[in-house]
């Protein structure tokens, strides 16, 4: 015994030492197993060690483990009867509860505890309110298991009440939570919890007569029975089954859950629910007229009865079998022996009334007590908190008047510091207001000289003004004069480079030498590329327009025109042309303009077309039309553009490759071009791949 006293201590010794370490959340755990634990020691160890355990979350501030000490103290003391205790120490768990009300966790387990201690005090009603309360804390917390020990409480509070619709409705609330449950969650402890709602469940059908559903919550609740393989419960959810069996009529059925009942009693050696279960076989089989097997039944139930060791259980079942005895010599014509057997019923009923009565006195006594003891408690706590609330009071006014002392000090000395600084401030604005009024003087006779001053500036700019906008309209002369003379130079010189290469054109017919046919194509060469440089300029003009004049414009039209310029170029270098209109296209636009931006790019394409050898460049022109806008793409397989220079491409004279032959005039003007026509482009190139430059511009109605 001693040697097992030990071994508990230093159980309890390592789970004090591995409180303070434990997150509140899990201090439950730690508690219930130190609860089993005390629940075998001597009374005066475990209330030691239970304090200890209250010291030790107490030092920690811990809420949670302090509302668990006081449960597992006031349970020491509900075990030795000293249920006055036991009620004080639930209450005290409560105040620990109201001092931490954010920790929600201690407030339900606090309100869980004194639930449970006041319903089985048979003080149910306010027992019922603080499970429900707990509920409430427990179902915001997620913490479904415990939601679930709570409506099962209030089920099987409801029940013992006679509530049995509301016992019903708790019922099935708790399985509406066990289905919200984890299955991490899900153990055989809730199975069997589940098997008990189904079976209390059955039992209030059968009170409220549902005859039906009760038999289904039966079966339930066996077939639960049986998944944990509990042999006993499946006994006795039997015997439950069969009285409701017998009440349909179902005698065959009502007596097989009954032997199974008996057979499971008598194997757990539960003597009253075997001989309770062989008397109601004795009843089914004397209402078929079965007498030899009533007989041996009704042998068999004072046979087991002989063995209840609880005296009262015993001689309740002893009434219940001279009143079955009675029945059954009656219906065999024994009446003398029936007659006897009644009043050994009769007085064994009368006698256990009474002593029943006399008990339920003494517990209405107790009840009103410990009811008596809680108002008590509630009165001396509400108490406290009126005093505490007083001298929280008392203390709120005296720091008060003390710092209305203070701030008046305080006020006292700033007036005197304010008034001795006012009375320096007046004479320092005295002392400025002279010195003021010595500057305005000064200042009246440097105003008069800036009047003066400011007309002769006025002046001044007006002639400036006069002298700017000569000048401007000179420059605006001359500006005009440059532009109509680089636009009709530049015409004027391409005349004779188109004659030189039409002259080019009959030559060659005339001529076959084939190095005369190489200084043709050099001269060829070099008047296309002033014919190139001369159109730029000539372009330039056209762009410097301020008003642009627009008129329909055969959008194919241009594009095939641009396009037979180069077909010499086309046919000299091997290029793939693709251009394959499907229909005409014609939007209002500025022919000039288009064909910059059309020349241009496909100059660059010939330009930057790849040399190598067996590489065959093409020129892809393609035109898509949209609700509001045409989009022309030229795409080639040229060289490309390394993406370091892509962003300068369209500023004017940028040079990306030392193979241009240009002065970085053609993308400027494309760019240009678009913008007048307000227009977006876009160039998307891969170095040593090709490029390809799309053209959006808008559809102007």
């Amino acid at each position: 015994m001693n040697i097992s006293i030990a071994q508990d201590t230093l159980q309890v010794d390592s789970m004090l030492k591995v409180i303070p370490t434990t997150p509140q959340e899990r201090l439950d755990g730690i508690f219930d197993k130190m609860e089993k634990i005390l629940a075998n020691e001597p009374t005066g160890r475990a209330l030691n060690l239970a304090f200890q355990a209250l010291s030790t979350v107490k030092n920690n501030k811990m809420p949670v483990g302090e509302v668990l000490a006081y449960r597992n103290i006031a349970q020491i003391y509900d075990r030795i009867g000293n249920r006055e205790e036991a009620l004080r120490y639930y209450g005290e768990a409560l105040n620990v509860a109201k001092d931490n009300s954010d920790n929600a966790f201690a407030s339900a387990l606090a309100h869980l505890n004194m639930g449970q201690f006041l319903s089985e005090q048979e003080l149910r009603a306010g027992g019922l309110q603080h499970i429900l309360d707990a509920a409430k804390l427990f179902e915001n917390l997620n913490m479904f298991n415990y939601v679930v020990l709570c409506h099962y409480q209030g089920c099987m509070i409801n029940y013992d009440a006679h509530n049995y619709r509301q016992c019903i409705e708790e019922g099935y609330r708790v399985l509406s939570y066990h289905d919200k449950m984890m299955l991490g969650e899900i153990t055989d402890q809730t199975k069997f919890q589940k098997m008990s709602i189904y079976n209390t469940i059955a039992l209030a059908n059968y009170k409220l007569k549902q005859y039906d559903i009760a038999i289904i919550n039966y079966e339930k609740a066996e077939a639960l029975a049986k998944e944990i393989n509990d042999e006993f419960w499946i006994g006795l959810i039997n015997g439950n089954k069969a009285v409701v069996l017998k009440n349909l009529g179902q005698t065959q059925e009502a007596i097989k859950s009954i032997v199974a009942d008996y057979r499971t009693s008598k194997k757990f050696k539960v003597w009253g629910s075997a001989g309770v279960a062989a008397t109601e076989l004795c009843q089914i089989y004397l209402s078929i007229n079965d007498i030899e097997m009533a007989t041996r039944y009704l042998d068999s139930a004072k046979a087991v009865f002989a063995q209840e060791a609880d005296k009262v259980n015993r001689r309740k079942a002893m009434a219940n079998y001279y009143y079955t005895y009675s029945k059954l010599k009656s219906a065999t014509g024994h009446f003398p022996a029936a007659y006897k057997a009644l009043a050994h019923h009769v007085q064994l009923r009368d006698s256990l009334y009474q002593e029943q009565e006399s008990l339920n006195l003494a517990k209405v006594k107790a009840s009103y007590d410990l009811d008596q003891k809680q108002t008590e408690i509630e009165l001396l706590t509400k108490n406290n908190e009126i005093q505490q609330e007083r001298i929280r009071s008392q203390r709120t006014i005296f720091i008060a008047t003390l710092v209305g002392l203070i701030l008046l000090v305080i006020l006292v000395i700033n007036l005197i510091y304010n008034y001795r600084r006012q009375k320096n401030i007046a004479q320092l604005i005295q002392l400025q207001h002279n010195e003021i009024e010595a500057k305005n003087v000064e200042l009246e006779t440097q105003s008069t000289q800036l009047q003066e001053n400011n007309q002769y500036i006025q002046l001044l700019n007006a002639q400036l003004e006069q002298k700017v906008e000569e000048r401007t309209h000179e420059l605006e002369v001359t500006n005009n004069e440059l532009d109509t003379f680089l636009y009709r130079s530049s015409h004027d010189m391409r005349r004779p480079i188109t004659t030189l290469l039409g002259l080019d054109q009959v030559a060659r017919y005339a001529i076959n030498d084939p190095q005369s046919i190489v200084l043709f194509d050099k001269v060829v060469d070099t008047a296309r590329s002033m014919d190139s440089m001369l159109f730029k300029m000539q372009m330039m003009y056209e762009l410097n327009k301020a008003n642009l004049p627009i008129s329909p414009v055969n959008l194919h039209r241009v594009i095939e025109e641009s396009l037979k310029y180069f077909k010499a170029d086309f046919t000299k270098y091997n290029i793939v042309c693709h251009f394959s209109p499907s229909q005409d296209i014609v939007i209002l636009s500025n022919a000039a303009l288009l064909q910059i931006i059309f020349r241009n790019l496909i100059e660059n394409s010939v330009l930057f077309r790849k040399t190598q050898a067996g590489a065959t460049p093409f020129v892809d022109v393609n035109v898509a039309k949209t609700n509001d806008s045409i989009q022309i793409s030229i795409a080639d397989n040229g060289i490309g553009v390394e993406e370091k220079y892509q962003s300068q491409l369209f500023d004017l004279y940028f040079r990306a490759s030392q193979a241009s032959k240009g002065n970085g005039l053609g993308l400027y003007l494309v760019k240009k071009a678009v913008t007048k026509l307000k227009g977006e482009i876009e160039l998307i190139s891969d170095y040593g791949i090709g490029t390809t430059i799309t053209i959006k511009l808008r559809i102007v109605q």
